[in-house]
């Protein structure tokens, strides 16, 4: 809607120069009236949320004036650019093409009006899924200061797209530099996903990038993860406990995706204690249903199945998830006798189950998107690290 408002100021512009005409003919100032009405009616479709109509209803306009030769010479080019960005988003990209086309390839107009021709028509190629051609016009408009950031900015979502991560890089570097306060976070998923493509090829590559995206960006969780994992298959338990447990300074909210391979290393380490501290000080930052899950396994093997047992109904009174409710039921299960009420349990327990298999493990918290495994990059609202794990989120 926002994006509709900035296309509908040449319009709005186009409205003050008419009514400054109310002093000429009685026929001009009807024309004028009208104009005002009918830019008010969309306006208020646009408000309302009835965007098809507004954008209807200010296509109908521009192209009437159009028509009639009623613009102004001075605003014929902010009319037609509009013109086409209004096509373009109502979908009609091969319309707003030859507009753009036409404005770009007509002699009458600026460099600086062609300048910015270039710029809407890169942006058709991109609806369009040009995205070889977009790239050409980003690429000529790195020149103009004036269109330097915008052409960097898409020029990564291109290679975003295209998981072209080296360009990618080397576009986020050349925006840090004229940009400073551009977010750093997306440049350092870009430094992960180069890293993952050449570590077979070149592990020390693969470390320098992770260890690039680290300074980039301190939280990135992802790169501390990839580095754990590295040093983790290479049987270097301490460097890997190292990276892990830093998952917990950087955003607890994935230490879920990292319990299990902090209890290997402990294992491997002959080190159940440190572990046990560990788990207490986790839940300590912020609860997290696996978290429980690992400390009562734990628990187990120290003091037995009754002490885990009281230790989960305690998490799960606090702290209520279907994933600590469903290991309680299992405990309660293996302590009641045979009978109706254990095979009330047992029911009980496959439900949470089927009800835990069908619950999307990952969540956008920007806009809701679900999703059966992490992805870094929503693929609905295309943020960066907002799909969390959901093991932290009170469900029961």
């Amino acid at each position: 809607m926002l994006e509709l408002l900035f296309l509908l100021l040449p319009i709005a512009a186009l409205y003050g120069w008419y009514m400054g005409q109310r002093s000429a003919k009685k026929d001009q100032e009807t024309v004028s009236n009208k104009f005002s009405r009918d830019y008010v009616t969309g306006l208020n479709f646009l408000l309302s949320n009835q965007q098809e109509k507004a954008v209807d209803l200010f296509l109908s306009m521009l192209q009437k004036q159009e028509s009639e030769n009623q613009i102004s010479s001075e605003s014929q080019f902010e009319a037609e650019l509009t013109l086409g960005n209004l096509f373009r988003s109502r979908g009609e990209v091969d319309r707003a093409l030859r507009i753009h086309q036409a404005l770009d390839n007509s002699p009458d107009y600026s460099i600086e009006q062609k300048l910015l021709a270039k710029q809407q028509l890169a942006k058709d190629f991109m609806a369009a899924g040009f995205y070889d051609r977009a790239e050409n016009l980003y690429i000529l408009l790195l020149d103009e200061p004036d269109f330097a950031v915008n052409s960097l900015s898409q020029l990564m979502v291109i290679y975003q797209k295209t998981k072209e991560w080296k360009k990618a890089i080397n576009v986020a570097e050349k925006l840090r530099k004229i940009a400073p306060e551009t977010d750093s976070i997306p440049l350092a998923h870009y430094y992960c996903e180069y890293a993952q493509i050449v570590k077979f090829d070149n592990p020390t590559l693969f470390l320098s990038l992770l260890n690039k995206a680290l300074d980039i960006s301190p939280d990135c969780t992802r790169a501390s993860i990839l580095l754990g994992d590295y040093a983790l298959e290479q049987r270097q338990f301490q460097q890997a406990l190292a990276y892990y447990e830093n998952v917990l300074n950087q955003d607890p909210d994935y230490i879920s995706e990292v319990v299990e391979k902090i209890q290997a290393c402990y294992i491997s380490l002959n080190d159940p204690t440190n572990f046990e501290l560990f788990l207490i000080k986790a839940n300590q930052v912020k609860h997290n249903a696996s978290v429980d899950i690992a400390l009562a396994g734990l628990i187990e093997f120290k003091d037995g199945a009754e002490a885990a047992q009281s230790k989960l109904y305690q998490q799960v009174r606090q702290h209520p998830n279907l994933l600590t409710f469903h290991r309680f039921i299992h405990y309660q299960i293996n302590e009641a006798e045979e009978g109706r009420a254990k095979e009330s349990l047992i029911l009980l327990h496959k439900m949470v189950g089927d009800r835990i298999s069908k619950t999307a493990n990952y969540r956008c918290l920007n806009c809701g998107y679900q999703a059966v495994r992490l992805n870094w990059h929503c693929p609905s609202c295309r943020q960066w690290e907002k799909i969390k794990p959901t093991q932290s989120i009170a469900e029961v």
